[in-house]
């Protein structure tokens, strides 16, 4: 095979294939081996005859599709591997000769990996975030937890607050008329919430159980059912039961229910530690993200349109599979949602070229200053995707190629970029 490149425009090749007469002549005995019982000449039985009979008869281009189809693609793969060349989209192949069973030559334009020219990213800087945990972030997280726990409870004989639930039964009706939506039977709301047309929950604050009276309210101009919009309605209401939000009181009892410690005591100082990491967690987080946020910005790179509309596509299907995988066809969950396939495009398209955009510069990166992961990262990483995709690690890995771990490294080239990132970012007070 003799391949050669062109470039005709920014990351933008022809490349140029001239095939072995041999795998030519290849390729057709095998289209021919293929497709022999579909030939009909007279005096053989169907598949019997002879090659050389059929083209004579048929002409030897019969043979050219098929044999095109299995050995074009196969060759570009060579010829892209033979020119280090890094396509992002499929190939459009032209046929620019082709004689007999000698001569096949075709071109393969195709879009190719951009150049990253790199910018600022050592010694980026960014200001020092607090991880500290204080006393007072412990009780919160106390307060929030016990919040959490909260029961109902009756309170008995006194009149309805905002924050209660009233348990209540309601019949709305216009001019005398129920109304189709307007009536309910032990309905649980919260006053105060908002939940009911304006001036609905003021009016049952101050009744108590079992008190029977009418609500008087008026549906707002816009209201969503234009036949209800700006009427006057009455609604009878029945009072079942009052209850109130009840927090439990936090003492050795609660940390007891909530953790394996006994004393409140020992459950602060096990979530102060528990809130420390996770808040180093988010400080790192955030470092991570300005940090490669300058190191984009800082980056030069003309991107192909056709890697955007990629990673749009492959987010789509990420999304798609999530959805299948509860059971919900994709289409009908864009239709739930009020949504379509264009407006979903649209909607991922900020985060598709985002990650376009982070993942060429610090595999870019990577590449500049030839950071490998170890053989225990590596490991740790094949055991990551081998348990995402529920593949026996064990059994896989002992199968893995040299190549295949090479390539599995090459995915960590954007992880170990922002490690190198981190490690030699300035922090400033």
């Amino acid at each position: 095979m003799s391949a050669t490149y062109e470039t005709i425009e920014k990351n933008k090749v022809t490349v140029t294939v001239d095939v072995e007469p041999a795998k030519f002549e290849a390729a057709l005995s095998r289209s021919f081996e293929k497709n022999k019982k579909r030939f009909k000449v007279k005096g053989f039985r169907d598949g019997k005859a002879p090659r050389r009979m059929v083209e004579q008869i048929y002409g030897i281009g019969v043979l050219y599709d098929d044999a095109f189809q299995r050995l074009i693609p196969a060759e570009y793969e060579e010829a892209v591997k033979e020119l280090e060349l890094k396509p992002v989209s499929d190939p459009d192949y032209e046929i620019t000769e082709v004689e007999g069973n000698s001569k096949l030559a075709f071109k393969a334009t195709v879009f190719v990996m951009p150049e990253v020219i790199l910018g600022n990213y050592k010694g980026i800087e960014i200001a020092r975030q607090s991880a500290e945990i204080t006393d007072e972030d412990v009780e919160n997280e106390l307060k929030r937890l016990a919040e959490e726990d909260y029961r109902f409870e009756s309170v008995g004989h006194r009149s309805a607050e905002n924050g209660d639930t009233v348990v209540i039964d309601y019949a709305g009706s216009v001019d005398g008329v129920l109304f189709e939506g307007g009536s309910a039977e032990g309905y649980n709301l919260v006053l105060g919430s908002g939940s009911f047309i304006p001036g609905f929950e003021d009016q049952i604050v101050g009744h108590g159980v079992s008190d029977e009276f009418d609500v008087n309210v008026t549906f707002p101009e816009d209201y969503h059912a234009a036949e209800l919009a700006g009427k006057a309605a009455v609604f009878k209401v029945t009072i079942h039961d009052i209850k109130t939000k009840v927090i439990p009181e936090i003492n050795d009892d609660f940390a007891a229910e909530k953790s394996e410690f006994e004393t409140l005591d020992e459950y602060r100082a096990d979530l102060k530690v528990k809130l420390a990491e996770k808040k180093e967690k988010q400080v790192k987080a955030e470092y991570e993200n300005q940090l490669v946020d300058k190191a984009v910005e800082a980056a030069e790179i003309d991107i192909p349109e056709v890697m955007f509309e990629n990673a749009v596509a492959n987010m789509i299907e990420g999304y798609r599979q999530q959805i299948n995988s509860y059971g919900i066809k994709f289409e009908d969950y864009l239709e739930m949602t009020g949504s379509d396939i264009d407006g979903l495009r649209t909607q991922v398209r900020p985060n598709a070229e985002k990650r376009v955009r982070e993942e060429l510069v610090l595999n870019a990166i990577a590449d500049k200053e030839e950071l490998k992961p170890t053989d225990e990262q590596l490991d740790e990483h094949i055991k990551e995707v081998t348990a995402r995709y529920r593949v026996d690690y064990d059994e896989f890995s002992k199968n893995l190629s040299d190549e295949s771990r090479q390539m599995f490294a090459k995915e960590m080239g954007p992880r170990l970029a922002v490690d190198f990132l981190l490690e030699n970012a300035v922090y400033t007070d």
